[in-house]
């Protein structure tokens, strides 16, 4: 009897927890998660421990293709891989592709890690990675340049022959760029599923404009992944980054504002974390625009940058002055900065402007008034902007600023004369890729419409000379050649500036900007 009521007693009990049970479930789907793993001892067949860490980055992709505009933030997730990665001393090294080697000016062996496999389980091999490679020159006319490729032969399950159509020096260093991230192609356009990459985390929900969750891929080749899950918010505003950091909503930020430094220094929470990067702010020129078609002016607006103030005011010392399109800390970044000999007042004169009652530069009853926009990722452009505005003024020219949160997109397809803008000059570590972007006649993102045949002769010679001394001093020819046409007024090369919570490990700031995400990542448990 006694052991009867033990037993029922105990059933009772049992009855009353299960009811309990239930009703936390109906609570919220989380709680049910955690009960059910509570209440069931089966082992887990993954005996690293679930960690997760949520990151806000200021820009979003418009979609989770790897081959086009989105590429960028792609490589950035952790779910993206190239053949060639850059260290920190930007020298190509292996990545996707474990070696490579050049039999003649136009032809080069590229042999493939062996054990890859892509998100959706299919072994990576020659012929998905050069299925890849064309879709990518297909889709994204940058990559098509870049790599300038005759054709793509499959020799062995692991090895390519890629022959370019005219000597490529830069071939290697270039497969490192993002746009040219390895993809299982038959999975790009399917409905129902993600992209399948090779990194060590894959898609897991992407709410447009908003946030991407990413968790860990279980069968990654290569070193395992610390975390078991990575969001990414995109909060465009800088501002609100921060904040978002502060109140422990996100345990690291990207892009902090420069003004945001010292108040995040007395956070004994926070970590400010900073490095030299190869990014030039600058202000482009529309050269096709009635005021700027002509040098005279861009050399006025050029001549009224205070560049000195701006590195000490706006960027409180996290900056360079800048005068070329490459840091100094680059062999072929030194560019020696050129006076102007004539003063504003002789350079406006010269094409028939005359000052008003207000001071404003005038002709045929026409003001001397622009329009300038900048965008919202990068805050300090917007403070640039107005000190320039207020600089113009005094010099005689009105400037009207518009800030725009898709830069890109208003340059492409809107009326605009002067734009703030910011470039990652050298993200293969070679000058090739930005000049050829950035500065032939016929590239689709020559933003500043500048047309030069003497600078396209120039970049022809760059691109097939192999001779590394002799790249670094025609780099520096053509950036003289650029200083002398004028197509941007280049301002500051800023460090980047990241933040994270106490706790946060495996996160270094690279001087290249899509090398966030990795495996070593990792939080306090």
């Amino acid at each position: 009897m006694r052991k009867s009521r033990n037993t029922q007693h105990a059933f009772v009990t049992w009855i009353t927890a299960f009811v309990l049970v239930l009703s936390l479930v109906g609570c919220s789907t989380p709680t049910k998660q955690t009960i059910g793993q509570g209440s069931n001892p089966e082992p887990s067949a993954d005996p690293t421990p679930a960690k997760t860490l949520t990151m806000a980055f200021s820009w979003k992709p418009a979609s989770l293709d790897p081959h086009g505009s989105d590429g960028w933030e792609v490589l950035r997730s952790g779910a993206g891989e190239t053949l060639i990665k850059l260290n920190e001393q930007l020298k190509p090294t292996p990545w996707l592709a474990k070696e490579w080697k050049q039999e003649d000016e136009t032809t080069w062996i590229v042999t493939l890690e062996e054990n890859v496999h892509f998100h959706n389980g299919k072994k990576m091999d020659a012929p998905s990675v050069k299925n890849s490679l064309l879709r990518s020159m297909t889709n994204d006319p940058t990559v098509k340049d870049l790599l300038q490729v005759k054709s793509i032969e499959v020799l062995a399950a692991n090895q390519l022959k890629i022959v370019t159509e005219k000597p490529n020096a830069a071939l290697i260093a270039h497969l490192a760029s993002p746009s040219a991230i390895i993809v299982d192609t038959e999975t790009i356009d399917q409905k129902d599923s993600y992209p399948a990459l090779t990194g060590p985390f894959q898609f897991k929900q992407f709410n447009e404009d908003e946030s991407l969750v990413l968790e860990r891929y279980e069968d990654y080749w290569g070193e395992k992944a610390r975390l078991s899950e990575v969001t990414i918010r995109f909060i465009a505003d800088g501002n609100t980054r921060v904040m978002a950091l502060q109140s422990r909503d996100v345990d690291a930020a990207v892009d902090i504002p420069i003004d945001s430094i010292e108040l995040l220094k007395q956070d004994q929470n926070i970590d400010v974390l900073t490095a030299p990067s190869l990014r030039t702010h600058m202000l482009m020129f529309h050269m096709k625009s009635p005021f700027f078609a002509e040098l005279a002016h861009r050399k006025v607006v050029n001549m009224s940058i205070p560049r000195a103030e701006m590195v000490n005011s706006i960027m409180r010392g996290e900056a360079a002055e800048a005068n070329s399109p490459f840091p100094d800390v680059l062999p072929f970044g030194k560019i020696q900065k050129e006076r102007e000999t004539q003063t504003v007042d002789q350079l406006m004169k010269q094409g028939g402007w005359e000052k008003n009652r207000e001071g404003i530069w005038e002709k045929q009853g026409k003001p001397f008034e622009v329009k300038l926009v900048t965008f919202p990722q990068r805050p300090e452009l917007t403070v640039m902007a107005e000190i320039i505005q207020n600089e113009l003024l005094k010099a005689g020219i009105l400037v009207h600023i518009r800030q725009v949160e898709n830069i890109d997109e208003t340059l492409e397809k809107e009326d605009w004369d002067l734009s703030m803008y910011s470039m990652l000059t050298a993200h293969t570590g070679d000058p090739q890729y930005f000049l050829n972007i950035f500065y032939r006649s016929t590239s689709l993102s020559n933003m500043s419409r500048y047309v030069s045949p003497v600078l396209d002769s120039m970049l022809d010679q760059l691109n097939q000379t192999t001779d590394q001394a002799k790249r670094n001093q025609l780099a520096v020819n053509i950036q003289k050649q650029i200083q002398q046409d004028l197509p941007q007024a280049f301002i500051v090369h800023p460090n980047t500036i990241f933040a994270v919570r106490r706790g946060v490990k495996g996160f270094t700031p690279h001087p290249v900007e899509f090398y966030y995400i990795d495996a070593r990542l990792d939080v306090n448990e």
